[in-house]
């Protein structure tokens, strides 16, 4: 049950950074108000159908939502992948080339700084 629960955080989290309401994303998954809040409290066990819904929905992959015990650095990749599959085709290889260029920068900027590579930059 406790899995369940963790899966609800997981969808009112990315809800609420999607800035949707409950009703909204109920609206957009075509699935009842009730059945949205009953998921994000961890008493309902969404089906396959309502998760793809809400992946769809909420620009998630369904790996993001079901492997709850995954690494962060991994889960941060699944979201990087996730968001490169949500652009249009034709914007993906500019998305690609800019993400690479920011990398290159931040990975100079770290040696420049002389910051330990295993700290993260957001404690900075």
């Amino acid at each position: 049950m406790e899995l369940i629960k963790e899966l609800g955080r997981r969808i009112q989290k990315a809800r609420k950074e999607k800035g949707l309401t409950q009703q909204e994303l109920a609206d957009l998954s075509h699935v009842s108000l009730k059945h949205v809040q009953g998921c994000e409290r961890g008493v309902k066990n969404p089906s396959f159908e309502v998760l793809r819904a809400f992946c769809k929905v909420l620009n998630l992959s369904l790996d993001s939502l079901m492997n709850l015990g995954l690494p962060e650095d991994e889960q941060s990749a699944n979201d990087m992948r996730q968001l490169y599959l949500s652009c249009p085709p034709a914007a993906r290889k500019v998305l690609l080339n800019s993400t690479r260029a920011l990398a290159d920068e931040l990975k100079e900027m770290v040696q420049t700084a002389g910051v330990d590579p295993d700290e993260h930059l957001e404690d900075k």
